[in-house]
């Protein structure tokens, strides 16, 4: 028999409705049959948005099924407290996240939290320290690493078809203007909100330099080193970053030294060919747009090394792999649920595709590059004390 989570979905927005509608999917559209899903409780910041919720999730995923025994709470606190939730979904905007994540964990609730997993790296220290100490499952919730296209991408890499990589360049731009422009307010560009580009596009064209270049992701309580780094950001006039690149050197188990480049930008867009690519000494690899649920990814691979030194040079094989956009209904959010379902039935208290070391790797990454484009948000964002 399958594992059921039971899920508590905390927030009511966006991203909080479509990972909802994808624990709605039977998980044997995905030809998943060891674990199940859940929504025993939704909380909001008051109960008729939490049933406006729930209402609108399962009319738009078609069924009728569970809808009624759902429990609707108009505060947190008071689904922190439900002893039917097994596991919280956090989906509020990044600058709530280390007040909602630490309430969670401290409320001895299992978490699963949107990506970034909060502002600075301080304070994903402080809350993977505290999950430790509750003994609770925690996990930053990054889609892209659950998705077909990141098995696929490692085992081409595994098979050498590229031999060794060499370089790494990502990306995730989007066009975020006409949006500002109707709404200065809009989270995406307000500094009280945790806007810009970086916290909120940033981590997809890390997750890419990440799944090639940090080697075997394992969950660990050893430190992983923090890469150099050099980068550029621009701002927009409300003060928040409107775009970044940034040249960051991973070292490998080997000893040499890789360079990842991370661009992302809210500014302009990044072209539907290509968001990513992958260069080795065999061969290089494309990685069509978008950078969080990738199309399809290519590779190519020259005749043979000697050949390289000639600049016409052409690749004698290729091979693409295409991914459903929306395989069995689902947006792709329910890989990463299957992924905590079986951490918690398996006792286990973080992901190894999806360690805690990486989240604070990037974290800290992350804050390197703010420091150098002399960025930093309003105090009581940054801060540990919770109000």
């Amino acid at each position: 028999m399958a594992f059921t989570l039971r899920w508590g979905i905390l927030s009511t927005g966006w991203i909080a409705t479509k990972f909802s509608l994808d624990l709605l999917v039977n998980p044997s559209t995905r030809q998943v049959s060891d674990v199940a899903h859940r929504i025993v409780a939704v909380g909001s910041r008051s109960k008729d948005s939490a049933q406006k919720f729930v209402d609108n999730v399962w009319n738009e995923a078609g069924v009728k099924e569970g809808k009624e025994q759902v429990k609707l709470y108009g505060s947190y606190d008071e689904l922190l407290a439900d002893k039917d939730v097994d596991c919280i979904y956090i989906g509020t905007p990044h600058s709530h996240h280390y007040a909602n994540a630490h309430a969670a964990l401290s409320a001895g609730k299992n978490v699963l939290c949107e990506k970034s997993l909060v502002v600075n790296a301080d304070q994903a220290k402080a809350l993977i320290d505290l999950a430790r100490s509750k003994n609770l499952f925690f996990m930053e919730a990054v889609w892209t690493r659950y998705q077909p296209f990141a098995y696929k991408l490692e085992e081409v890499l595994k098979s050498g078809k590229i031999g060794e990589v060499r370089g790494v360049q990502a990306e995730l731009c989007v066009d975020f203007g006409p949006t500002a422009k109707k709404n200065p307010d809009h989270r995406l560009v307000n500094p009280v909100l945790a806007g810009g580009a970086l916290l909120d596009l940033g981590p997809y064209p890390w997750t890419q330099l990440a799944l090639v270049l940090l080697g075997e992701h394992e969950a660990s309580t050893e430190p992983l080193l923090v890469p150099k780094v050099v980068s550029s950001m621009t701002k927009t006039t409300s003060g928040v970053d409107a775009s970044v690149v940034a040249a960051i050197e991973f070292p490998q188990s080997d000893g040499r030294i890789v360079h990842g480049t991370l661009t992302t930008a809210q500014d302009r867009q990044t072209p539907h060919s290509r968001c990513s690519l992958i260069q080795g000494s065999l061969g290089y690899i494309e990685v069509a747009f978008p950078t969080y649920r990738p199309r399809s990814l290519t590779y190519y691979r020259w005749a043979n090394e000697g050949d390289l030194g000639n600049p016409t040079v052409k690749p004698v094989e290729s091979k693409t792999f295409e991914f459903e956009p929306r395989p069995g209904g689902i947006w792709g959010f329910a890989w990463e649920a299957d992924e905590v379902a079986r951490c918690i039935r398996d006792g286990k208290k973080e992901s190894d595709r999806m360690p805690l070391r990486e989240t604070l790797l990037m974290m800290q990454v992350f804050d390197e590059i703010r420091k150098q484009g002399n960025f930093t948000y309003p105090p009581e964002l940054e801060t540990l004390e919770l109000k």
